[in-house]
């Protein structure tokens, strides 16, 4: 329930009259509810003032997202889409499927913004169905990473090794997920966590806790595989 308002009235923006086609409306309204949501949590906020930043009624809002909830779930989707499209870059090399802590390091460079995890932490706690994909994980995501990961791993054994057996593929795939749950609950729980240790939170704390999570998968997923080792970087002799 929101109560009343915590933020002085944002001024709006002056727009002219113009027809746009509905995506490039929609892509406005998102704009602006990104540069809202880098100066307010989402709580903070509602329909009135996305609209007054966006130069446009609200009810152009609720009718291409329906409701404030939606505008917020297309919000973090679009952020979520341009992860997506990294780690499928990312997985088109196979050297990186053989060094999982690359794709380690794609997840805590999108924790470092923080309207994304604003939004991110918005969507778990309202508790609503979309909140299934708020880690951008496309269906399966994490069954797919696993078995390319375990393929690639087992590909750079000398000899090649036999096929890895699922019940191995599905050791890393719990592996990821965990790694996953560590990123986002260190991002999510930062200063408890740094505090609780005695700390203060930086970004060489933040690099810290990054290459430890890595060096744990790592030594996991190669454990599960037999000690199947990534191949060290080139060298010519």
């Amino acid at each position: 329930m929101r109560g009343k308002r915590l933020i002085p009235r944002r001024p709006g923006r002056v727009r002219t009259r113009r027809r746009r086609a509905p995506e490039v409306a929609k892509q406005e309204l998102l704009d602006a509810a990104d540069r809202v949501f880098v100066e307010f949590q989402p709580d903070q906020v509602g329909l009135k003032d996305i609209a007054r930043e966006a130069g446009t009624s609200h009810a152009l809002i609720t009718h291409y997202f329906g409701t404030y909830a939606g505008l917020i779930e297309a919000t973090l989707e679009r952020r979520l889409r341009t992860l997506r499209e990294q780690t499928r870059e990312q997985l088109k090399d196979v050297r990186v499927l053989a060094h999982p802590e690359s794709l380690i390091a794609i997840l805590f460079r999108a924790l470092e913004d923080p309207v994304h995890l604003r939004l991110v932490r918005w969507l778990l706690a309202s508790e609503r169905p979309s909140a299934a994909h708020a880690f951008g994980l496309s269906a399966n995501g994490i069954q797919l990473v696993a078995s390319q990961i375990a393929a690639a791993l087992a590909a750079n054994h000398n000899p090649p090794s036999a096929p890895i057996p699922r019940e191995v593929v599905e050791k890393v795939e719990l592996a990821i997920m965990t790694a996953v749950a560590a990123a986002y609950g260190y991002a999510i729980g930062k200063y408890a966590l740094v505090g609780s240790a005695g700390k203060q939170p930086s970004r060489e704390l933040d690099e810290q806790v990054q290459a430890t999570l890595t060096q744990m998968v790592q030594a996991h997923i190669r454990a599960q595989l037999g000690e199947v080792r990534a191949p060290p970087p080139s060298t010519t002799t």
